[in-house]
């Protein structure tokens, strides 16, 4: 039998009833009868309002009984021990909070629970979280299961009634949310007043969890630029937010939980403050990460810090629980067996605690990891039913970059397009644009004005100090890219700059064209893609180092599709699986006979990609032509020089027409 502790922290206007009230039994008042200090009467109250009269009813039958009663936080063990001796004797009980490495585990007590049980007498298993702690045998048998949440409006209402005999006239929402078992009776006293209290209450609150700063300065959902899909996603979760605050909707409804991916700097920290603003909901922010450096490193430190980061967001639930760097965590399938021994009791406690923190039936957190790679993530974390599902947060293009300007720079720049300042910097992050409009202050600060557009300019694109001939080749080679994408049909150009300020060379945006499969042929066409800037560098003069140095390189992105076609995918000359596609770079150092196959594959596609580039050299110096004059094009003006291209033939490409 479970017994669930309502979990209301919705506003009381006027007095409220005391637990007892609601309970046709004379047992019950005379439990909370003469009880006046706060210490007394919070876990008998907190205790009652869980069992309800059912549960304080089975209780109390004679006869053999398993109970397990799940507390909010540790510091509530002790209290609740001694309340629920009020109502009934039990012959053991185990009161574990994780305090003990070795006798605080499942495996720890089992044939002492199972001999009591069988003989038909009572156990008693208290725990913040009992499938951790308590004997395995005990939790399983349970035949009461008491959950209790974080005190209600109405429990504290019960509680300052006791110690002030008077009833509060109003209480804000969640009067105690985020409080201790402490720090919610130093705050309710004998001999004081009910407002006082509340007061006490709520200093005590803004101590322990803060006015959020961090969300002061956050824009509104509604500004953000450049989200996609994770902005409809946080949409959603706002509306149907609303939609159960209001009754409409039930909590187990709502699309609650994801991870947001992308690359550094794209602002996945800044989208889940704006949720959190506009959901109305406090936020507890972690880096898995740091459960790692900021504990011991024993095991057992490692999941305690974790477990009190899960219970601190679920005491000021309904809250928003945000775990950066969650790919902390190891995948337990590509781990090697040198860490698995260590690692795996970490993975699976942690996935534990996540379960029974926010995924219980009392629950009333929203998680959000993030990871900068994705495809590093432990299956078990991203199935459905825990952090689910992945949203990819792609760079922004263009017009996104323009609206991220406008918002970062406020009331400067008052009416200024800021779309050919974003060409500039295409390719650019959230990250790069707070960068960019600092500095600009600073420079108009240092020359005792107002921002002009220059100062912003000069941020985007600092003085080229390349030679004319290294600005052409860089052309040419973006260029190449370009246009392999857009004829090959593998992805559609938003924009092409060649502009110093990211890079010392230049960068191609574009969205791969929607596949839902990709065949061999589709991951050859990308590879090439990958592949055109290099053979252009050879067709006008001799190649450079421009195309490799880093995994996210031209060279490292055609070889690691390859080498996924034939290691991966299946779509190589073997179906043999021989690992993911985040392992392809140790794969590859180890198996010589795929190196040979994937040089193969790529001096054929190159030979391709040198063809192409002869073929529509014309078009491609063309864009180029118009990326050394102006240093960025839009995707707009790359599909109008192609279609001139189609309708004309090379003679009107070379005839500069305007292609805007």
């Amino acid at each position: 039998m479970a017994v669930d502790a309502p979990h209301d922290v919705a506003d009381i206007d006027g007095p409220a009833d005391h637990p007892a009230d609601h309970a046709d039994d004379a047992y019950v008042r005379a439990a909370l009868a003469g009880l006046r200090s706060a210490r007394d009467v919070l876990p008998v109250a907190a205790l009652l309002e869980a069992l309800g009269p059912a549960g304080l009813r089975r209780l109390r039958e004679p006869g053999g009984l398993a109970v397990v009663v799940q507390i909010p936080s540790p510091d509530w063990a002790p209290h609740i021990d001694l309340a629920i001796r009020e109502f009934s004797a039990f012959a053991y009980a185990f009161v574990r909070i994780g305090s003990q490495r070795n006798l605080d585990r499942p495996s720890e007590g089992n044939d002492k629970a199972a001999s009591l049980l069988a003989e038909g007498a009572r156990v008693l298993g208290i725990s913040q979280a009992p499938e951790r702690y308590l004997p395995a045998s005990l939790v399983a048998g349970a035949d009461l299961l008491v959950r209790i949440g974080p005190p209600s409006n109405r429990i504290i209402n019960a509680v300052i009634r006791a110690a002030t005999g008077k009833r509060p006239r109003r209480m804000p929402p969640a009067a105690a949310a985020g409080l201790d078992f402490d720090a919610i009776t130093a705050s309710i006293r004998l001999a004081s007043t009910p407002r006082a209290c509340l007061d006490r209450l709520q200093v005590a609150q803004r101590a322990v969890c803060g006015d959020d700063v961090r969300l002061a300065d956050v824009p509104p959902l509604e500004e953000l630029c450049g989200y996609g899909d994770a902005m409809s996603w946080a949409q959603n979760l706002v509306r149907d937010l609303d939609a159960w605050r209001e009754g409409r909707l039930a909590w187990e409804a709502l699309s609650r939980t994801c991870v947001l991916a992308s690359a550094p700097g794209l602002g996945k920290s800044t989208l889940v403050r704006a949720i959190a603003r506009a959901a109305r909901l406090p936020l507890v922010a972690t880096s898995v990460g740091d459960w790692f450096t900021g504990s011991s490193g024993h095991i057992d430190t490692v999941l305690r810090f974790a477990e009190q980061t899960m219970m601190r967001a679920a005491a000021q639930a309904p809250a928003l629980l945000f775990l950066d760097e969650i790919d902390a965590l190891p995948n337990r399938a590509t781990m090697d067996n040198r860490g698995r021994d260590w690692w795996t009791p970490v993975v699976n406690g942690i996935l534990t605690a996540l379960d029974s923190t926010t995924s219980g039936p009392t629950s009333r957190l929203v998680v959000i990891g993030a990871t900068n790679h994705p495809e590093a993530l432990d299956a078990a974390l991203v199935r459905p039913g825990r952090l689910h599902p992945i949203i990819r947060i792609a760079p922004p293009d263009v017009p996104a970059l323009a609206g991220i300007l406008r918002q970062h720079l406020g009331a400067d720049l008052p009416g200024i397009d800021l779309t050919p300042v974003a060409r500039l910097g295409a390719g650019g992050t959230g990250a790069d644009v707070t960068a960019w409009v600092k500095a600009a202050r600073a420079a108009a600060r240092a020359a005792g004005r107002r921002m002009i557009l220059a100062d912003l300019v000069l941020q985007l694109a600092p003085p080229d100090d390349r030679t004319q001939e290294e600005i052409l080749i860089c052309a040419r080679h973006e260029a190449a890219h370009a246009i392999a994408a857009e004829l090959l049909d593998v992805a559609r150009v938003s924009c092409v700059s060649i502009a110093l300020g990211l890079t010392n060379a230049g960068v191609v945006r574009a969205a791969a064209a929607p596949k839902l499969l990709m065949t061999r042929a589709d991951t050859e066409a990308y590879a090439l893609v990958c592949l055109a800037g290099r053979a252009m560098d050879a067709l006008c003069g001799a190649p450079n180092s421009g195309a490799g140095g880093d995994p996210r390189s031209d060279l490292g992105r055609a070889t690691a599709a390859i080498a996924a076609a034939h290691a991966s995918l299946g779509l190589g000359e073997t179906l043999s699986y021989r690992g993911g596609i985040d392992e392809i770079s140790r794969l590859l150092r180890e198996d010589p006979a795929l190196r040979r196959t994937v040089e193969r594959d790529l001096q054929r596609l190159f030979v391709q990609a040198s063809a192409f580039v002869s073929q529509h050299r014309p078009l491609v110096e063309a864009v180029a032509k118009r990326l050394v004059s102006e240093r960025s094009l839009s995707g707009d003006a790359i599909a109008a020089l192609i279609r001139v291209h189609r309708q004309g033939g090379a003679h009107a490409v070379r005839g500069g027409s305007d292609a805007r």
